[in-house]
């Protein structure tokens, strides 16, 4: 019986090891957008709709994380380009979120020090219109108390997530997109 016990506890120990941070559904603080050339301006959308979870890695655990965007609420300021871009591009009925979910995290020393914006390594998948990449953003983590800052910057390519590249008259969208993240999350009590 003791066996069985000390078992389950580090069975549920390991499972909640790290320091877990949620990322708030729609809040302010939360800024996705895309950046996009095109020969007379640059398009850029913007939503904060974002909700996930990070868990910060320690001696027992890797870390995970996962993060899901609203698609239906990136707005590029014009209407009627929105609704083309969400009906006839992203396809927002049948694809409504981009989800990005960490599969490794390095720290440098690690540990993250209160209130240093740290540069991190982050690998995990992201999935876009119905077909999931390996990506690798550049990303930073800020511990400032009880809440961390993250922010990251990567590319997508429209024709690797099967993405008919958006053309209006003679202005037609450059193919890789910018992205940049940047969310707070709150740690879970």
């Amino acid at each position: 019986m003791r066996l069985l016990i000390l078992t389950l506890l580090t069975v549920c120990a390991t499972a909640f090891a790290g320091e877990m941070f949620s990322i708030t559904k729609g809040s302010s603080s939360n800024h996705i957008s895309f950046t996009s050339d095109a020969p007379l301006e640059e398009v850029v959308g913007k939503t904060n709709d974002a909700a996930g979870f990070i868990m910060l890695p320690d001696d027992t655990s890797p870390g995970s994380a996962e993060v899901h965007v609203e698609l239906a609420t990136l707005s590029t300021g014009l209407s009627l380009r929105d609704k083309h871009m969400r009906e006839n591009h992203l396809e927002t009925d049948k694809y409504p979120q981009a989800v990005f979910k960490m599969t490794a995290l390095e720290i440098p020393g690690g540990k993250l020090t209160d209130g240093q914006k740290t540069p991190v390594t982050v690998k995990g998948t992201l999935t876009l219109h119905g077909v999931e990449k390996e990506i690798t953003p550049m990303s930073w983590l800020t511990l400032n108390g009880d809440q961390l800052s993250i922010e990251s910057k990567f590319s997508v390519g429209l024709k690797d997530y099967n993405i008919e590249r958006p053309e209006f008259l003679v202005m037609k969208l450059a193919d890789e997109q910018r992205v940049e993240v940047k969310l707070v999350a709150e740690r879970s009590q």
